[in-house]
């Protein structure tokens, strides 16, 4: 996945990221929104065909909205891990 960052600052950050669906998307931003320095945290897809997810986060004072993001897919990837490692135990 190829991601764009769109506009960034400090406590905000507008990016798309390629190849991505509705289903990653929404449960990055879920995660976004377990983050208690995260403001607001959201996306939309331009086109359900063809469009790439676009997302906002921003971040309260003090806090980076990079670093809310990196975390956030961090927890998301080991979360992600944790399922695949439980669902090729069922097997």
């Amino acid at each position: 996945m190829n991601v764009k960052i769109l506009e960034e600052a400090s406590q905000r950050i507008r990016f798309e990221i390629e190849g991505m669906t509705h289903t990653l998307a929404n449960a990055l931003k879920f995660e976004l929104r377990n983050d208690s320095a995260v403001t607001i945290a959201g996306y939309s897809i331009s086109h359900p065909l063809v469009g790439k997810p676009a997302f906002v986060v921003e971040t309260k004072k003090g806090s980076t909205a990079r670093k809310s993001v990196d975390e956030a897919v961090k927890r998301l990837t080991s979360t992600l891990d944790s399922i695949g490692k439980k669902a090729k135990d069922l097997k």
